[in-house]
């Protein structure tokens, strides 16, 4: 099952990054609860459920060009956990400014589907999360 959980998240990310936002929610459990790294500018506290996590993503889509999503790593955590290295990059609309920030977040899968996620600033950060130490 880890490495089926595994496959999902990187499956996910390819559907994102080529532009099928549709078969992505597919990934997502309906009652997803995510969080962004807390104290970051784009954290506005627990999301509760897929349309929020629409609305979430959204805003990203929103307010960068070209705008990507790539797993650096996606690691298996153990049972049904899941840490990806994220980079995320594009050019901010208004500004022009470019974005490139890697990150990572902790999600854990529930029947086949993503059903929990939290942003960290580190895949270190990550592992503890987890209960894993390198």
């Amino acid at each position: 099952m880890s490495q089926e959980n595994v496959e999902n998240v990187g499956d996910a990310a390819a559907a994102f990054n080529r532009g099928d936002l549709n078969a992505w929610w597919e990934y997502w459990a309906e009652d997803i609860d995510y969080r962004a790294v807390e104290g970051a500018p784009d954290d506005h506290g627990p999301i509760q459920g897929k349309e929020a996590m629409r609305e979430y993503v959204q805003d990203w889509l929103d307010t960068f060009d070209d705008f990507r999503f790539e797993p650096v790593e996606i690691t298996d955590a153990g049972k049904d956990k899941v840490i990806a290295v994220i980079r995320i990059s594009g050019r901010a609309k208004l500004s022009g400014v470019e974005t490139d920030l890697t990150f990572a977040i902790l999600y854990t899968i529930r029947d086949g589907k993503i059903a929990r996620g939290r942003e960290y600033w580190t895949r270190d950060e990550a592992l503890e999360a987890a209960g894993l130490r390198e």
